[in-house]
């Protein structure tokens, strides 16, 4: 399988904000996302990922001069935080939303309560 990395991953390793990675995209050449299916219920069906060879090569062939500027022991560092964080991020569950709910995480009996306590607040002042 490809190593693929996260949008985060991807602007950590290049030292640039998020939408910076977009706009190189359209603009320099910068390699393209590709479409992962997503685990999740909720949120889009697909989200974007990029092959760690295409970044790394795209960034080691001096595309970015500015990033080419870093000492190269910067750069290694960066590369070690983020896979760190991601073999950290492997134990962890992807989705969270499966988990059932509790009682006070359920926003339609929290309102429903809140409004009898409000009635019950006017109609005691009267």
């Amino acid at each position: 399988m490809k190593d693929l990395l996260t949008l985060d991953e991807v602007a950590k390793i290049a030292n640039v904000s998020k939408p910076t990675i977009y706009r190189r995209v359209k603009h320099n050449g910068f390699p393209k996302p590709i479409k992962v299916p997503r685990t999740g219920d909720r949120g889009p069906k697909t989200i974007n990922r990029w092959e760690r060879g295409q970044v790394m090569g795209w960034l080691m062939k001096g595309n970015d001069p500015q990033w080419m500027k870093q000492p190269l022991k910067t750069i290694d560092e960066t590369v070690k935080k983020v896979d760190a964080a991601r073999q950290v991020q492997d134990f962890a569950p992807e989705d969270t939303d499966h988990e059932p709910k509790g009682f006070w995480n359920n926003h339609a009996l929290l309102a429903l309560i809140g409004g009898m306590a409000a009635a019950l607040a006017v109609w005691m002042t009267q």
